[in-house]
């Protein structure tokens, strides 16, 4: 990932300059280094997993890395991908925009959509290579835990941002009321849990009804994608709507 921040500043040298100095109290800061440590965990692990998989090849080099500790390597990296998954909703809080200010649970709210988007994702792709059964199983209730903790995050996030969050749930034309509530609340959680719920409570009895209960989950599993996707968009252009009303912005500097 840091390629592509290099790639988004422009200029190479600008990233560096991030690098000489650590800011624990800055929020750009912290999020330079915790993007390093994560590419650096992240690249460490891709590889020795590529040399467990014989794609190195079998010279010594591969051999030594497919010797190394790769679960131990992930607990620190797990720290990362953490760090990393709430970065952006913390950093969005730092500004002055109400939506985004106003409430601290912007961060929570990101961590958690990061947990249940990735779990979508690893099921997703399992299902398509065909994993196990049991280990479907597993992550089907792992994906109904992340969309229930994402949910709750969620309300608390709107709770707590009162008038702010009017850009975001909203129905005025300028406002991203419709496509959050349709598209992200409805479509991309709630449906999802309902359709989760429902899979893990249903018993599997021939393989027929495990083909359509895998294309089932394929479906959740994309829809809670999109949702993550959406929830993203609306909370960045609601932030560009919320800067924009002057009575919300003084309401909120008197806070």
């Amino acid at each position: 990932m840091s390629p592509l921040l290099i790639k988004d500043l422009g200029r190479p040298e600008k990233f560096l300059n991030m690098l000489r100095v650590f800011k624990f109290k800055s929020p750009m800061s912290m999020g330079v280094w915790g993007l390093l440590g994560f590419s650096l965990f992240s690249g460490i692990t891709a590889v020795i997993q590529a040399a467990k998989d014989n794609i190195l090849g079998n010279w010594w080099g591969a051999r030594l890395l497919a010797r190394l500790p790769q679960k131990l390597l992930a607990v620190p990296g797990s720290f990362f991908a953490v760090f990393l998954g709430g970065y952006t909703g913390v950093l969005l809080a730092s500004t002055s925009v109400p939506v985004w200010s106003r409430s601290r649970m912007l961060g929570a709210l990101f961590v958690s959509s990061a947990f249940s988007t990735s779990t979508a994702l690893i099921s997703f792709i399992l299902r398509i290579i065909g994993a196990p059964v049991k280990t479907l199983h597993k992550l089907e209730r792992i994906e109904w835990m992340n969309i229930l903790i994402e949910m709750v995050s969620l309300f608390a996030y709107l709770r707590t941002s009162g008038r702010a969050a009017k850009a975001l749930v909203g129905t005025e034309p300028t406002e991203q009321g419709p496509t959050f509530w349709r598209v992200m609340v409805g479509g991309g959680l709630v449906l999802p849990w309902l359709v989760q719920t429902f899979l893990l409570t249903k018993k599997q009895t021939h393989s027929s009804s495990r083909k359509k209960r895998g294309g089932i989950g394929m479906l959740v599993s994309a829809l809670v994608l999109i949702g993550g996707y959406f929830l993203r968009r609306t909370v960045v252009k609601a932030g560009h709507v919320s800067s924009a009303d002057a009575r919300t912005t003084l309401w909120n500097a008197r806070r």
